[in-house]
Formats: C-alpha cells, structure tokens, sequence
C-alpha cells in the first residue's frame, strides 16, 4: 500500500497574502502502509482529507486514482514489486469573499511510481511473537498544473509542475507494526500564471522546496485486523528557493488502521492530527485523513 499522494489548497486572500501564507500540501503516513499490494492486480484507492484552521477556515478535499501493481519486480519473485499510479483531487476550501474566486476546484494531477521491496522476510504468521518483517519502498511523483488562475478556493496557487520524492518503510515485530518515512521533500516549480503582488507588479511565484520529517504511523495490532496508535510529522513549507515565507508545522495525534474488510478487498485508514507546532504565520489547524483502498 502506497502512501497518501500530495494534495492540498492555497487559502489566501489575495496574491499577496500567499507570501506569508504558503500552499500547504497534506499527505500521510498510515500504520500498515510501505507493504506491496496484490500482485499483477488493480486498486481503487481515495484519501479524503477535512482540515479545520482556526477561527473559520475550512477545506475538505480527497485524491482519487486507479493504481496497478506489477507481478513482481527486479528479483522475479514476490519479494518485490513495482506500482503505477494517476492521480487527482478535487475539493472545496473557503474564501472568505475573495473577488472571483471559487471555493470548488481540482488540483495536483499527477503520476507516481513506487518500488517495495521485501528486506526481512517473515517466517512466522503475522502478529505471533516470532513475526518479523521489513519493507522499504522508494516513491516518486510527478504532479503538473491545474490551470488555475483564482486567488482563492481549493486549487489556487496549483498551476505549477511539482515533484516529490520518499522513501516508505514498514517494520512489524509481533504486534507493533510501524510506517515510517524519515524524509520527503517537493518541490514547486514557478506557477504558469503570473499574479499582481501588490502596487499592480506581476509575478510568476515558485513553491520551491518543502520537506516533511519524521512522518510515523506507529500502532499496536490489538486484533488480527485492527491496528492502533498515533501519526507524527513535522512540515516545513517553501523551506528553500522560495517565494513565499518559510512556514513549520508539527503533528501530532491517534491513527487507526482497520483490515476488517479485507475479505471483500477492501482497507479503512485513519488519523487525526492536531498541530503541536505552528510558526507564527501559520494558525493551528487540526486534520482528518484517511485513506480507502478497494483492491479489484
């Protein structure tokens, strides 16, 4: 299972509120994630995200793609395994009476391909003491301009190419089983359309680079197909070669991961972060995403 594709909403005002205030992109860990999917098989998967900003900002948005998953991989056996994916959301995020804009939009089409591969291979069932197992699963994507010109609303501010690039793990002992991606970093190109900064001065802003460290899903596997534990990243937004202000965020909350339905294909993930740690342009936010995936 891949991890939640880059997504997200400007909430700015205007074009120059966007330089205090930068595109902010929200993509999870879930416990259980970096693990290869079925092989040589489709999957429908769908990450819904609500983000609530104090006092009154609200998005609420999902990614949407069909995903493939290669028999096997550069060894020619199960131990590996290759996915493609094409992506895209679409959304609504407020803006407080912004002229022109629309609260409804779509933004961050984009494909992506990540790599599993199997380093330790159990060989005890899983969740018994003795079990042991650890993926690590490279990810790159590719996401490409939406077109839009709008000041506000969900897709302002995504008219611009992007890329991103991880490296997923998952490691189960027992019952503890932890998805863990130590860096990943996107970078934004310059936006196609060119925005009035103030006093009438047109300019083309870059996203330029952010990073997002310490992405956890950590839980306990309390029943066979029931994992519980807690999410923690911590963002930097336009960390680097930026037009917009540096802005840091933490999080922090519960995380459940539920394979209940695995019998019909199907996978239910979920956290909720509350933000430990916001820079003073950005106001504390707390989110729900989840993450659905239909194996067909």
């Amino acid at each position: 299972m891949k991890r939640s594709s880059l997504s997200g909403a400007i909430a700015g005002l205007s074009a120059a509120a966007w330089l205090c205030a930068p595109p902010v992109a929200h993509a999870d860990e879930f416990i259980g994630f970096g693990q290869a999917g079925v092989p040589g098989g489709w999957a429908l998967e769908a990450f819904p995200v609500f983000r609530h900003t104090g006092p009154n900002s609200n998005e609420i948005y999902s990614s949407f793609n069909p995903a493939y998953f290669t028999e096997t991989g550069f060894t020619g056996t199960h131990r590996d395994q290759f996915e493609f994916w094409l992506n895209g959301s679409i959304g609504y995020a407020n803006t407080h009476g912004a002229p022109g804009a629309s609260g409804f939009g779509g933004a961050y089409p984009n494909v992506g391909i990540e790599y599993y591969y199997n380093v330790v291979v159990p060989d005890q069932p899983a969740g018994s003491p003795g079990y042991k197992t650890f993926w690590t699963s490279p990810t790159f994507t590719v996401a490409f301009p939406n077109g839009s010109t709008k000041s506000a609303g969900f897709g302002a501010g995504a008219n611009q190419y992007s890329y991103s690039f991880n490296v997923d793990n998952y490691l189960q002992i027992g019952r503890i089983g932890v998805t863990f991606n130590p860096v990943e970093l996107t970078y934004a190109s310059r936006n196609l359309n060119a925005v009035d900064i103030g006093n009438g001065q047109m300019e083309k802003l870059r996203g330029g680079l952010s990073a997002t460290f310490a992405d956890v899903a950590a839980g306990y596997q309390v029943r066979d197909d029931l994992f519980v534990g807690i999410h923690h990243s911590f963002n930097i937004y336009s960390w680097r070669a930026s037009d917009f202000q540096a802005a840091r965020e933490g999080e922090i909350g519960p995380s459940v991961s539920y394979f209940g339905f695995a019998k019909y294909g199907l996978y239910i993930c979920g956290n909720v972060n509350f933000d430990y740690y916001t820079s003073p342009n950005l106001k504390k936010s707390v989110t729900v995403t989840m993450a659905l995936i239909k194996n067909l």
